[in-house]
């Protein structure tokens, strides 16, 4: 394997967190144009892109990050203003490299036309085709303007021996990817023939080739100009050099105090930065890990589970005393190690929410609305299946948020709201459940115009109420939206949503008001893997219900189950609680056992599901089916008792539905 090949991932990697700095960094300058230090980060970050893809040999990366680059740098040295419009050409080519590099990812190599991209990006830059002259670049010059107290004194007792004293300013060429080599080489041809008593950036910058591509020395010698000019120039990769006489008069000495105290100031806080820096590097080590083998390692800790379990059926079953003690051991250990690896696939939510300012400033421009995005809460962390399966379902309800929720700028304010709609995205911990919730302050979802849509598609609304007629909107293909849109209206967006949440194991709920706004509420849970199971016989089999979902288990008898005119329901504290007799939806015959009612909560509804008795509480490992199985909506999964019997997972939130897309009132 070549060396290109091996770094290809190592490349992708980073490449997508250096684009996603970009994307945020860009949108916030937007908002804070003059923050210099949103700037270097910007400017850091293309550089490093730019340098990456070079390296890779990727040329057509390299030329648009360049031509980029060259806008940036108009931004800081102030030659140009950050506006909307040459953000948006920003935001295009960094959705041009997002394509170009998942085209790279695939192995798919493409001729791209990039062509109009850096015709706009030069047209930007044109200013700066002057300022590329030596005589006229404000920062490929030299000056004595940081000349400090020591280095002016130093300066003055060279020149009584005879040395003499020069600012010298180094240019390497564009694209260089070794500048900290190149520094280094130039630094020490120098000092072979005198000293070096100031340099800008840090030796420490420059040996790390963090400098763009000029630096600067104030250097003594015996030398003279056209000789020291000679030596650096003969550097291999340096494009140009400019080499002046170094005069102290031109630091003033009402100045000197206040350039020392400046000076001192400037050490101690780039001392008190590295000491951090290293705290920092302490306290945060980390590795990156290869997605295979960390699903490995789960799959490992879920068979020790297993095989812990079944050892400790085998002891119970032959009396086996004297291995208790180390089956407790065992048992601990196996625990703490699953915690463990439970820990290190969580992954914060905000590797999916960092996607959605953009989103959200691209909808503003189409749809001629002004929005605003408020996130809490992105540092909640999930199992890392759940995080990257959330994207997609999120997607949907902002856009329809944006599309249908809020409002043109002059319904609101006939509305006597404010002209800027706000899109609430929140996540917080709920247990063993992740919350996540979208809300708007829009028009709200209309009942009746639910019902109006209801009744043309066919769909009966008979006895239901607005929260049961907002529910409909789940319903595969409804849409109440007249005028379909390149953002919504198909009917394609809100079932997509409910099926991709219910195969997380989560619930979607969905609350209206009109003219106030909606919120969707989403519950998901932590982790996917291994979860605590109640474990209940249905007929002659036996199946395991998530933990997280049960309310409390009620033993009843025949006549506790009331019939209503199409369901039967169970009476709780005065509430009527629809119940779901699991062996009709299964397909199994009842047993004469005791019945049980298990209580459950899906969203803010409570569901009663009956089953013929309960074997235990118990934690279990979830398989995914493969295959046919894996279309059969009843089952989450399966898993594998302690005995070696295999047991299926019951998905409680299709169970409760008609299977029309509608849960049992």
């Amino acid at each position: 394997m070549d060396d290109t090949q091996r770094y290809r991932e190592l490349f992708f990697e980073e490449t997508d967190e250096y684009l996603q700095t970009l994307d945020d960094c860009v949108l916030e300058l937007e908002k804070d144009p003059d923050n210099s230090s949103l700037l270097d980060e910007i400017f850091r970050a293309a550089h490093t892109l730019k340098g990456m893809a070079a390296t890779m040999g990727y040329k057509t990366m390299t030329e648009l990050t360049h031509r980029m680059e060259n806008v940036f740098e108009l931004f800081r040295s102030g030659s140009a203003a950050v506006d909307s419009d040459i953000v948006s050409l920003i935001f295009r080519c960094l959705d041009k490299l997002s394509e170009i590099v998942e085209d790279l990812r695939e192995e798919n190599y493409i001729e791209y036309d990039i062509d109009d991209l850096l015709k706009e990006l030069d047209n930007v830059s044109g200013v700066k085709t002057e300022i590329t002259n030596r005589g006229h670049n404000p920062v490929f010059s030299v000056s004595n303007e940081e000349i400090g107290e020591t280095d002016a004194m130093l300066i003055q007792k060279a020149k009584v021996k005879n040395y003499n004293a020069f600012n010298i300013a180094v240019k390497v060429t564009e694209g260089c990817l070794l500048k900290g080599a190149r520094a280094y080489l130039v630094v020490n041809k120098l000092e072979q023939q005198g000293d070096i008593i100031h340099t800008d950036p840090s030796p420490e910058i420059l040996e790390e080739g963090e400098y763009e591509d000029v630096f600067k020395l104030i250097y003594l010698t015996k030398l003279e100009k056209e000789q020291v000019h000679e030596i650096i120039e003969n550097t291999a990769e340096i494009e140009d050099v400019i080499v002046e006489d170094a005069e102290v008069n031109s630091v003033r000495e009402a100045n000197v105090e206040e350039t020392k105290g400046r000076e001192i100031k400037k050490t101690k806080g780039k001392k008190a930065k590295e000491t951090n820096r290293t705290t920092s590097h302490h306290l945060n080590q980390s590795i990156r890990v290869d997605l295979d083998r960390l699903d490995s390692f789960m799959n490992l800790v879920s068979e020790l589970v297993i095989y812990r379990t079944r050892l400790e059926d085998i002891s119970n079953q032959h009396n086996l005393t004297e291995i208790n003690e180390p089956l407790e051991h065992v048992g601990r250990i196996t625990s703490d190690l699953q915690d463990l690896v439970l820990k290190i696939r969580m992954q914060p939510v905000n590797v999916v929410l960092n996607r959605f300012p953009r989103m959200i400033r691209d909808l503003s421009k189409e749809l001629d609305k002004e929005i605003e995005l408020i996130i809490e809460g992105e540092e909640t962390e999930l199992d890392r299946t759940v995080v990257s399966e959330l994207g997609e379902p999120l997607v949907h309800l902002i856009r329809n948020a944006a599309d249908h929720g809020i409002e043109s700028r002059e319904e609101r304010i006939k509305l006597g709201k404010s002209e800027v709609g706000l899109i609430k995205l929140t996540a917080y911990q709920e247990g063993n459940r992740v919350v996540i919730t979208v809300k708007d302050d829009g028009k709200g979802i209309d009942p009746e115009k639910i019902r109006e849509s209801a009744i043309k598609k066919g769909i009966s609304t008979e006895g239901m109420g607005k929260r049961d007629l907002i529910q409909l909107i789940f319903h595969q293909g409804f849409s109440t939206v007249e005028n379909v849109t390149n953002i919504s209206g198909r009917g394609v967006g809100m079932d997509v949503v409910r099926q991709k949440i219910s195969s997380l194991g989560g619930d979607i709920q969905v609350i209206s008001e009109v003219d106030v706004g909606t919120t969707f509420l989403i519950k998901l849970p932590l982790t996917l893997s291994i979860i605590q199971a109640l474990m209940v016989n249905i007929g002659k089999e036996a199946f395991a219900l998530p933990l997280g979902i049960i309310e409390r288990v009620v033993k009843v008898e025949p006549q506790d189950i009331v019939k209503s005119y199409n369901s039967e329901v169970y009476i709780e504290r005065g509430k009527a609680i629809p119940v779901i007799r699991l062996n009709e939806k299964l397909g199994l015959e009842p047993t004469e056992e005791d019945k049980h009612i298990i209580l459950i909560t899906l969203g803010e509804k409570f569901y009663g599901l009956l089953v013929d008795d309960l074997i235990g509480q118990q934690e279990i490992v979830i398989k995914k089916l493969g295959g046919t199985l894996n279309r059969m909506k009843e089952y989450l999964g399966a898993t594998i008792l302690g005995n070696g019997e295999i047991v299926l997972i019951l998905d409680v939130g299709n169970l409760c539905s008609n299977g029309k897309g509608d849960r049992y009132e």
